[in-house]
């Protein structure tokens, strides 16, 4: 069972909202808010809830969270501006940018003041691994094929260290960053890669820090090209003025304990993240 959050999830990952229009009765139409299936969808919802009733508030229309079925719908879903506000890691943006035409930029995530995190590859508590060198002929587990922070960051960390895919006993792409960090610590892989924000969230499982990448620009929202100009800008202004206001504590801590507020993010903030595509992607997609 979901609790009570099981008929939301329901609802919400089965159906996703297109552009905004007004409904019949001319009041404005919810706006969707997107996500990747990065956690699982109970978990996304109960984090962005306190985000998605700030933003409807501020806004003064209903704003709705959304949570694709999987990564690849998420970006397909997004390029083709069928969500108003998508919430992306560093590659999908590159990804998206590429294949469908850059989208304009709201905001991007600073945690502890700063607009970067890092990947971390863990291993568990008691594991004799010292360095990513030993991880050539082990197990490992990565997130989405297409995440950021799970696979894409963490393959560029191995490859910098010399180990590439085929050095590994068996790698396996699981579905969300949770799932990674059950894998290691009940034994199924030697080693997986999650974001350094659900490593912290689950800092009382059986596992340990092995290595953390270099810093990247943190993930952002985006908005569909079409949107209202005017209305791309309010989002933008609420998102960047969340912490001058009172409510500032509880959406930001429902989403991350370490999440300090929303900057502006320029294009060139994912530089890096191009560097690191044009090192894995050959790997990834032969």
């Amino acid at each position: 069972m979901l609790g009570r959050w099981g008929g939301l999830v329901a609802a919400m990952v089965l159906t996703i909202c297109g552009s905004a229009r007004a409904d019949d009765g001319g009041l404005p139409a919810p706006l969707s808010l997107g996500f990747m299936p990065y956690l699982n969808a109970e978990h996304l919802i109960e984090k962005y809830t306190p985000l998605a009733e700030y933003l409807s508030d501020v806004l003064g229309r209903p704003v709705r969270i959304t949570v694709a079925r999987d990564y690849a719908e998420h970006i397909r879903l997004t390029g083709e501006d069928k969500l108003d506000i998508s919430f992306l890691g560093g590659s999908p943006y590159v990804v998206i940018g590429d294949t469908y035409g850059r989208k304009p930029l709201l905001a991007r995530y600073a945690f502890d003041g700063h607009p970067s995190f890092r990947s971390v590859i863990l291993v568990a508590a008691d594991s004799p691994i010292e360095d990513l060198a030993a991880l050539s002929g082990q197990r490992m587990a990565f997130g989405n094929i297409k995440s950021t922070l799970s696979t894409q960051v963490p393959l560029f960390m191995l490859m910098r260290a010399g180990v590439h895919l085929t050095d590994l006993a068996d790698h396996k792409h699981l579905r969300n960053h949770e799932n990674v960090i059950f894998g290691v610590e009940f034994g199924d892989f030697e080693a997986g890669a999650v974001a350094e924000e659900v490593f912290q969230e689950n800092h009382d499982r059986h596992v340990r820090a092995l290595a953390f990448s270099p810093e990247v620009s943190t993930h952002v929202f985006v908005a569909r090209t079409t949107l209202d100009e005017g209305l791309r800008e309010a989002i933008s202004k609420a998102l960047t003025g969340l912490t001058d206001d009172p409510r500032a504590a509880v959406v930001l801590g429902a989403i991350s304990t370490r999440l300090t507020g929303f900057v502006p993010a320029a294009d060139t903030d994912y530089d890096l993240h191009r560097e690191i595509l044009d090192t894995v992607l050959p790997v990834l997609e032969p």
